[in-house]
């Protein structure tokens, strides 16, 4: 969301905390159901819209839309400031999918002032929506993948649909490192999986052409790079929201935690995965 700016704590609406353990907001809260909680928030905290977009640093005719159901909310930053905004407890940052600020009642030590991972799926499947859904309006991607089919080279991959809709604001930019198919590292990788070194070598080489079709279609900009070190994290950075999943050995590829980072100073996890991203495309071999 565009015209965004940062709110104070001074601004910040008060809520009683009876009134977060009403089962509405609750099932609002679980649903993300922006327009809900912002209604809540007029009900229970006597917040008017602008009062409400002073706290969370949205235009007030962006609150507008949202109260009444004429803006869905997707994006996590936005939700971010809407807890911030609402100075939303812990118990109910995490019905959101959100992270605690505190770690625990009898220790308030705060994360940072920014949890830094935000929130945690048990598997890909369980953060696929949201992973599609921020890609629907990214204007710049980072993949850092092994073959990356699933996660944007086929045409039923995760990223594919979301980044070639037909009447989207923007051409994103899509910067793809996947693994050379001469690493070192290919023998090892395909044992992990269960594939012999050549035919996981060939997947690679056929990962590059199936790339390499889609930068044809221009309905992107492109750049994808080959890698020779052995491969450690599945990231997709869309624009400042990283998605970060460990690559195991014999693991169903499935199961695999799926970290969402929060934006945070330099030092923080996501800044890390930023500079991890840039070595890796610097020491690269630029193929599209």
């Amino acid at each position: 969301m565009s015209g965004q700016s940062s709110s104070s704590s001074g601004d910040s609406v008060e809520i009683p905390d009876w009134a977060w353990l009403r089962e509405e907001i609750r099932e609002a809260l679980r649903s993300r159901d922006a327009g809900a909680i912002l209604r809540f928030a007029q009900q229970y905290g006597g917040a008017s819209q602008s009062r409400i977009a002073a706290a969370t640093g949205l235009l007030q005719g962006r609150v507008n839309e949202i109260v009444r159901n004429r803006r869905v909310v997707v994006r996590i930053d936005v939700f971010e400031r809407i807890a911030a905004g609402l100075r939303m407890p812990d118990d109910a940052r995490l019905l959101m999918g959100l992270a605690p600020l505190r770690f625990s009642q009898s220790g308030p030590q705060d994360l940072f002032e920014h949890p830094q991972v935000a929130a945690v799926a048990r598997t890909k499947p369980e953060a696929f929506t949201e992973i599609r859904q921020a890609a629907a309006s990214a204007g710049a991607v980072d993949v850092i993948g092994v073959r990356a089919l699933g996660m944007v080279a086929m045409g039923d991959s995760l990223l594919r649909g979301p980044l070639t809709r037909v009447g989207r604001e923007c051409e994103p930019l899509l910067r793809v490192l996947i693994l050379h198919h001469e690493s070192p590292a290919v023998s090892r990788i395909a044992e992990e999986v269960g594939e012999t070194p050549r035919f996981f070598s060939a997947s690679l080489r056929f990962a590059e052409e199936l790339l390499a079709e889609l930068a044809e279609e221009g309905t992107l900009k492109m750049e994808v790079y080959r890698y020779m070190a052995p491969p450690v994290w599945r990231m997709i950075r869309l624009d400042g929201t990283t998605f970060a999943a460990v690559i195991g050995a014999r693991s169903d590829p499935n199961s695999s935690l799926v970290y969402r980072l929060s934006t945070t100073p330099p030092g923080s996890f996501a800044h890390g995965f930023e500079r991890q991203f840039e070595a890796m495309r610097e020491g690269a071999e630029r193929v599209i």
